[in-house]
């Protein structure tokens, strides 16, 4: 699995969440998340959308075999990306009586976005070790760092809308956090490797024995 499959699926994701926002009126993406935009005429985009975070995010997983339980993340991140396309959100004003898929869209949207978050931080951390990220590195470590501060603002955003003064930019904050684990999975998508190294492979290769 080459780097261009990931990096295409994160593409066309960005771009359909883009589109959704500047093509679909009636929403505030301030306020609403992107995932109530499923509702209006071009909610269609929003469904596009997912399923390429999913299907590059999948991918990606693939690639980072090998690197323990923060790859294995990734594919419940991709998996919890799916359900959340499959089933809907409902539109804005449901919060006191959700429908059945709405119910399952949430569960699945918060398991994924907080797989993700752990999943981030682990393969960013076991990634300072491994010489094919060494040039991404830095990168990596900043997105890290912006994207884990970014969700817990989304959290908070999101009591806060829910249950407390109702006023929070759940949409805004939502959108800042789906930028930056955008920008970090593509840029990890450049960094790994096709397939986990194999053990002793490199000290065979330096005195030229056979495998």
């Amino acid at each position: 699995m080459t780097k261009t499959f990931p990096l295409a699926g994160f593409a066309l994701a960005a771009l359909a969440f883009a589109m959704s926002d500047v093509v679909n009126r009636g929403y505030d993406p301030l306020t609403e998340t992107v995932s109530r935009y499923v509702n209006l005429p071009y909610g269609w985009l929003v469904t596009v959308g997912l399923l390429a975070v999913a299907a590059g995010s999948a991918a990606l997983a693939v690639r980072v075999g090998g690197r323990g339980w923060g790859g294995r993340l990734l594919h419940v991140w991709a998996g919890c990306v799916v359900v959340a396309a499959v089933f809907p959100a409902d539109p804005p004003g449901e919060w006191g009586r959700p429908s059945l898929s709405d119910s399952v869209h949430g569960v699945a949207a918060w398991t994924g976005f907080l797989a993700l978050a752990i999943a981030i931080v682990r393969l960013t951390a076991v990634g300072r070790r491994d010489p094919a990220w060494a040039s991404k590195a830095s990168g990596l470590t900043v997105l890290a760092w912006a994207s884990s501060v970014a969700f817990a603002l989304f959290t908070v955003a999101f009591v806060d809308k829910a249950a407390l003064t109702h006023t929070a930019p759940l949409g805004l904050a939502e959108r800042v956090v789906i930028a930056l684990d955008l920008a970090w999975l593509a840029l990890a998508a450049t960094a790994a490797p096709s397939r986990p190294p194999v053990p002793g492979a490199a000290s065979r290769a330096l005195t030229g024995d056979a495998p």
